[in-house]
């Protein structure tokens, strides 16, 4: 398996080791950083890059705000993932977290076997969020207007999907079949297929009632 190499920044020492020593022990995956400050985080990714990083959302308040870090880490590091860890674990924090650019979130009281398994799929490429959270962030927009055009783009976006992949899902997403999209695009059905299941993948979703779940979560403003 491909080297995951992950950096983490916490403002509490013990959190911080802790972490590191137990993800090093875990197969595949390396701890290239471990920051306190989000100011040597970036300085160090210059120099020791990192595939994944994982951020505690609230840091004291002389840092930056969870949503200025990750906005300003998408600008200059954008190839790497990052996934949230933090003890603020509601769906409005959640939800913001993931609109401006995380790839997941996981609370600091669940099992380390779902922070391995949240790494792995955010570096894989996918959205990771538990299954509850999941829920909970669908149950805050019911009823609610859906995304914009804009908004299902930035969406889409954040997943990395490809141009064609992004027209798939937007066409799906707006009720069209794969048929109807095969024809309106002039590709083969199976071109079609291929394309919506690498974006499944990419968006980490495995049905469609979990597409429109998280078009609705992540489109939200």
């Amino acid at each position: 398996m491909k080297t995951i190499r992950i950096a983490l920044l916490d403002d509490h020492a013990v959190v911080r080791h802790g972490l590191a020593n137990t993800l090093a022990a875990e197969a595949n995956f390396e701890v290239v950083g471990i920051y306190e400050k989000s100011r040597d985080l970036i300085v160090g990714l210059v120099t020791a890059p990192a595939d994944l990083l994982l951020l505690d959302f609230s840091l004291n308040p002389n840092e930056l705000d969870g949503v200025s870090l990750i906005r300003a880490l998408r600008v200059k590091f954008p190839n790497c993932h990052i996934l949230i860890l933090s003890s603020h674990h509601d769906p409005a924090t959640v939800g913001l977290a993931m609109r401006v650019g995380a790839r997941g979130f996981v609370g600091k009281g669940e099992d380390m076997s779902q922070l391995v398994k949240a790494i792995r799929k955010v570096a894989a490429g996918a959205v990771y969020l538990n299954t509850d959270m999941t829920y909970r962030l669908a149950e805050t927009v019911t009823g609610e207007k859906g995304a914009s055009p804009a908004q299902e783009r930035d969406a889409l976006a954040l997943a990395e999907l490809t141009s064609r992949e992004q027209e798939v899902i937007r066409c799906y997403l707006a009720g069209m079949t794969v048929s109807e999209i095969a024809e309106k695009f002039n590709r083969s059905i199976k071109t079609i297929s291929t394309q919506k299941t690498s974006a499944f993948r990419k968006l980490g979703v495995t049905s469609n009632n979990e597409l429109f779940k998280l078009n609705k979560i992540i489109g939200t403003p």
